[in-house]
C-alpha cells in the first residue's frame, strides 16, 4: 500500500510508501521490500531518509524459504560492511532474534525505527523485540540507503517516491 499507519503505544502515526525494491541475491528473488516514512517527512535524498530520526518502517515479503541463520548472517554482513565490528553486543541481540526463526515464502518482517530509542523487529506470527540503540538502527537502513549497501537497484527502489 501507498499509505500505512505505524502504531507505538497509543499514538499512531500516519506514513507514506517512499519506494519498493526486490532484494536479490545470485539472481534469485529473496524478498521485497518496502520503505514508510512519516507524512511530514520532507527529505529529498537516501541519506537523509536513512540519518531521520523519524517513525519509519522496512517491510519485507519473503520470495523464497531462508534459514533464519543465513538471514541473520547477511544482514550482519551488510551491517558490517558499513560499520566494522561498531556495537557487538546490539548485533548479537539482533542476529540472535533472527536466527531463532526460519522464515518462509510469503512471510513478512516488519522493522520500525522508534525516534530516540532504537527499533522493533517483528517476525510477523513469530517473535517481536525492541532492540534499543539508534547506531543499530540507522545501520539497518543503511543495509539498503548507505554507501555500501545491498545493491544500488534496490537504494533507488527504496528512495523513488521521495
Amino acid at each position: 500500500p501507498t499509505t500505512v499507519t505505524a502504531t507505538l503505544g497509543d499514538k499512531q502515526y500516519a506514513q507514506k510508501l517512499t519506494g519498493v525494491a526486490m532484494r536479490k541475491k545470485a539472481f534469485v528473488d529473496v524478498y521485497t521490500i518496502g520503505s514508510y516514512v512519516v507524512n511530514d517527512f520532507r527529505g529529498k535524498t537516501p541519506e537523509e531518509l536513512a540519518a531521520a530520526d523519524v517513525v519509519k518502517q522496512l517491510h519485507l515479503v519473503m520470495e523464497r524459504n531462508v534459514s533464519g541463520t543465513d538471514m541473520a548472517r547477511a544482514f550482519e554482513t551488510a551491517i558490517r560492511a558499513n560499520y566494522g565490528n561498531e556495537f557487538d553486543q546490539d548485533m548479537k541481540k539482533l542476529t540472535d532474534l533472527i536466527s531463532q526463526f526460519d522464515l518462509h515464502k510469503s512471510d513478512q518482517v516488519w522493522i520500525t525505527h522508534i525516534p530516540g530509542y532504537g527499533v522493533h523487529f517483528n517476525l510477523v506470527g513469530k517473535k517481536q523485540e525492541f532492540i534499543p540503540g539508534l547506531k543499530l538502527a540507522k545501520a539497518i537502513w543503511d543495509i539498503y540507503l548507505g554507501p555500501k549497501n545491498v545493491g544500488e537497484a534496490v537504494k533507488k527502489g527504496l528512495t523513488s517516491r521521495l
